[in-house]
């Protein structure tokens, strides 16, 4: 399995390295042209934190089926710098680290990596019924995407029936051994909706960034695409343990994607690719940094 993947990670490498240098002057000459605007970087920055913010509460709810309460900011501080560790291959630290830092607050590590476990599985079923919804043009006959869009929408309402065995398939990835509490159905719908709702936000955020980097003239289609574009490369390069925070693998799909659904060219949805990396790690990484320097986090309160 490690052989195979690191195979993965050097075709990776291969693929980028070949696709790019086969429009480098194409790139070259577009990087010196842009003009960086401020205005729609900051409200492409603003809506990624604000995705941020949705998706802490959705861990605080489902972190509650364990009868564990934590203030949202606790919360908040022990998910910025536990996110971290998905920069370490294997894209699984960040689960250990989530477990370690609630652990120290009082909180029960088991119902920490749980319930982030639970929020990955939500979120991968919310995205991909959005890449599914959101990029109908992709599927050649109106009679096919009716029956997947049907599948997606049945598969997010029975989510209380099917999340036990998908949790169960989770923890033999994770090699980790959860017991799954009752979780309300409420809960399972909220939490859908939640990652559902973070991944329109980051869609938006990337169509914004786009605008920022290359200019509104040369950002095409309309939201929903770039929800679909983003969600696909970003799922793609999460399913793929080798590559930290899946680097690599997920500029490869946007500056694939991008051209695809004919929101950008070639050459503009690499370098819209390369600089969202850069962007997007800086609003990861100084966040989880102050997580970490804030110190010693608030116990948290038990719910009877």
């Amino acid at each position: 399995m490690r052989i195979a993947q690191v195979v993965f990670a050097v075709l990776v490498v291969v693929f980028a390295s070949i696709a790019i240098s086969r429009r480098w002057d194409m790139i070259r000459g577009r990087v010196a042209t842009i003009n960086i605007e401020w205005v729609a970087l900051i409200e492409a920055s603003l809506l990624v934190f604000l995705a941020y913010a949705v998706l802490v509460e959705t861990w605080r709810r489902v972190l509650a089926a364990w009868d564990t309460q934590l203030p949202w900011w606790t919360a908040a501080r022990i998910w910025f710098a536990a996110s971290l560790g998905k920069y370490i291959p294997g894209n699984l630290w960040s689960l250990a680290a989530l477990g370690v830092m609630a652990k120290e607050t009082g909180a029960s590590s088991v119902a920490a990596a749980g319930s982030s476990i639970i929020v990955n599985v939500f979120n991968l079923v919310s995205g991909l019924a959005l890449v599914l919804i959101f990029a109908s043009r992709l599927v050649p006959h109106a009679a096919v995407f009716a029956i997947v869009a049907a599948v997606s929408v049945g598969g997010v309402l029975a989510a209380p029936m099917w999340l036990p065995a998908a949790v169960r398939l989770a923890c033999k990835v994770t090699k980790r051994d959860i017991r799954l509490p009752v979780i309300p159905s409420s809960t399972v719908w909220w939490s859908l909706a939640g990652t559902a709702f973070a991944w329109c936000a980051y869609g938006e955020a990337f169509r914004l960034f786009a605008i920022a980097i290359l200019g509104r003239s040369a950002v095409h289609g309309g939201v929903v695409l770039y929800i679909a574009a983003y969600t696909a490369a970003y799922i793609v390069g999460f399913i793929t343990l080798i590559a930290p925070a899946g680097i690599g693998v997920r500029e490869a799909g946007i500056w694939e994607g991008l051209p695809l659904l004919g929101l950008t060219t070639y050459g503009d949805a690499v370098i819209v690719a390369i600089m969202s990396r850069l962007w997007l790690t800086i609003l990861e990484v100084i966040p989880g940094l102050i997580a970490l320097a804030a110190g010693h986090l608030r116990p948290p309160t038990r719910s009877e």
